[in-house]
């Protein structure tokens, strides 16, 4: 293994007839081409190249090494050559982690997309309750919710979020509209309950300068985004969700009522992470442009909470 930079040497020596002209090809000079050749010499203790007043001529014993390595270094160079193209081209296994709301309502519904234009990836997608050790399950890269905590992960905010606050038509005209976010304590609300357990009962809004926090309640609380969606819709009560959860209802369903729009209410942004380093890597690179355009005009990214002001702090949630 260590003579196989002097055989390369040795090879273009041979066939260039020339140590000056292999020295040029190579970017050496001809003493060390000279050089590599010799000790490649001593190694196999044969005359390989006969010098003459001309240049150089291959010995029998020559010629014969010669026709073998000029196979491998051939197919070294077809190595080298593929190892390059590897580097530029998205694929091989490419492992996800995706938190399930953002993956629900963006990225799995335009994966076909994504394996159309990258068919020499294998994807493998893991659905999420919240943000994990990337290293220890092994995942390239992930999309999570939350601000991430220093860590050696890069972290990429590819979309801001609100909260929508929202009821059906058919339980408002039982229970009255709520005004303003105090009168939300008169009312059944479906409440959320994260990974770690803890419920989302305190629901915080602000217009202008004016902040307040509500304690609410109610008969329901749940631990699945599309199921609150769902009681909401039923009429159960009264329920706040995230905007790319609650954008596309409100937009094509007249049965749904988005209450107290004229207050804003933050939701946890939407982070891409992965490892520092990998983000060279063609798949890891592909995949992260992919889902950053998916929410790049999406109506998470233009809303403009936290933009001229304080943006609300949200831990990442943990699975």
């Amino acid at each position: 293994m260590e003579n196989l930079r002097s055989i390369g040497v040795f090879v273009r020596a041979a066939e260039l007839r020339s140590f000056a002209a292999a020295a040029t090809v190579l970017g050496l000079t001809p003493s060390a081409v000279s050089k590599s050749v010799a000790a490649l010499e001593r190694s196999l203790g044969v005359r390989l190249l006969a010098r003459t007043a001309r240049g150089v001529a291959l010995t029998e014993d020559g010629a014969r090494f010669h026709a073998r390595c000029r196979t491998i270094v051939a197919e070294l160079q077809a190595a080298e050559r593929e190892l390059a193209g590897t580097r530029s081209v998205a694929r091989g296994r490419l492992r996800v982690a995706l938190h399930s709301s953002p993956a629900n309502s963006h990225i799995v519904p335009n994966l076909p997309t994504f394996l159309h234009a990258y068919p020499e990836i294998q994807l493998d997608v893991s659905i999420v309750a919240g943000a994990m050790s990337l290293e220890a399950r092994n995942f390239d890269v992930a999309v999570f919710l939350g601000d991430p905590p220093d860590s050696n992960l890069i972290a990429h905010r590819i979309a801001e979020r609100r909260f929508c606050t929202v009821a059906a038509r058919s339980y408002l005209e039982r229970h009255g509209t709520p005004r303003t976010p105090q009168e939300l304590t008169q009312h059944n609300c479906v409440v959320h309950v994260l990974p770690n357990g803890r419920v989302q009962d305190v629901w915080s809004y602000r217009k202008g300068d004016h902040h307040c926090e509500i304690r609410v309640q109610g008969n329901l609380s749940i631990n699945d985004g599309s199921w609150m969606r769902g009681m909401a819709l039923a009429g159960l009560g009264i329920a706040r969700l995230p905007s790319n959860n609650a954008d596309p209802l409100l937009a094509t369903r007249d049965d749904l009522v988005w209450l107290l729009s004229d207050w804003s209410s933050d939701a946890p942004p939407v982070h891409l992470m992965y490892a520092r380093g990998r983000g060279a890597s063609p798949k890891v690179r592909a995949f992260a442009e992919f889902v950053t355009a998916l929410f790049r005009d999406s109506e998470m990214t233009r809303y403009p909470a936290g933009r001229d002001r304080p943006r609300a702090s949200w831990p990442m949630w943990r699975a």
